[in-house]
């Protein structure tokens, strides 16, 4: 197995375990003021309505959550993985501090921000539960494109690399690379229909739950960089001193 792949992986999954207490300690108090918002709203609707004990009490769903987070990590840490691979391609040259912050700035665009400006997201349980299955549809294909383009993007950076070695063609490449993304991005924002569903949470409330939410993609890809450079270093001092000659990023032999 690659180095790059076990770093990001431990690195994932130690991010998102922390971040999982982020979200336990902020983001779950959100949570459950938005569903005593829903209760009493049904309240007013039906008062007749008979009251319903939660199926998971809350010391599970605090658990369930950290696991939740932790496995979203290391899935994550693959995606790093992948993106500081492709980057070391691209930009031979780079130290792992900077293939480790590109490689996270990237992913947290093509995952985290960009598909939470197209959509951004509810408290569980706000929306019509028959479109249910319809926007969790829209929003992963969006995701998925997302990612393909950043992809693409960087496919195209690595063949301009190799293709062109005066200074000043490449660069008009790269911004016709940079141009042709741009457009790719604001086509897909736009051909992407909007969330159906009205949100009928106070507004405070409801920017309080998507600013702790980013905040906490934004810190699960900032400290899996964090430690994916960490174990880089770590490695390559240890290699070193045993008078190997590794790539710090790959783990591979260095020639």
């Amino acid at each position: 197995m690659p180095r790059i792949l076990i770093i990001g992986l431990v690195a994932g999954l130690v991010a998102g375990l922390l971040v999982g207490g982020f979200h336990n300690l902020f983001t779950v108090p959100v949570i459950e003021r938005a569903i005593d918002y829903e209760e009493a709203q049904a309240v007013l609707l039906d008062p007749n309505a008979p009251d319903e004990d939660p199926l998971v009490s809350l010391g599970a769903q605090r658990w369930g959550m950290a696991a939740g987070t932790g496995i979203y990590g290391a899935i994550l840490g693959v995606v790093f993985a992948a993106g500081v691979t492709v980057l070391r391609k691209v930009a031979p040259d780079w130290k792992p501090l900077a293939i480790a912050v590109t490689a996270a700035a990237l992913g947290f665009w093509a995952l985290s921000l960009f598909p939470f400006i197209r959509y951004p997201l509810n408290p569980p349980g706000v929306g019509e539960s028959d479109t249910l299955t319809y926007r969790q549809g829209l929003q992963t294909m969006f995701m998925i494109l997302s990612v393909l383009g950043v992809g693409v993007l960087l496919f195209a950076l690595r063949e301009i690399n190799k293709r062109f070695q005066e200074s000043r063609v490449r660069l008009k490449m790269y911004g016709v690379a940079a141009l042709t993304y741009v457009i790719f991005a604001l086509v897909m924002f736009f051909a992407h229909p909007a969330n159906p569903d009205p949100v009928p949470v106070p507004i405070d409330l409801l920017e309080l739950f998507r600013t702790l939410t980013m905040v906490g993609q934004f810190l699960t890809w900032a400290l899996m960089a964090a430690g994916a450079v960490a174990a880089m270093y770590w490695y390559k001092r240890r290699d070193e001193k045993a008078g190997n000659l590794f790539d710090p990023v790959t783990g591979s032999r260095v020639s």
